[in-house]
């Protein structure tokens, strides 16, 4: 099922569970933060989110918005 693939964020570069994100190429937190799209209650462990695999990184842009 290619919604359950991981993706790379073309944002922010951080790896992502496709099938937890409203945009095929931006990871939910970026999606969210550019677009207003709900995003993942992130729950970290290990320096990933458990639930969308989100690492935490920031473009430079998002992190001034």
């Amino acid at each position: 099922m290619s919604d359950d693939k991981i993706g790379t964020c073309v944002e922010c570069g951080s790896e992502f569970l496709r099938s937890k994100s409203k945009m095929k190429e931006l990871c939910p937190e970026c999606a969210h933060r550019l677009y207003g799209y709900e995003n993942c209650k992130h729950i970290f462990k290990n320096g990933k989110c458990v639930i969308c695999l989100w690492n935490g990184n920031q473009s430079d842009y998002t992190k001034n918005l």
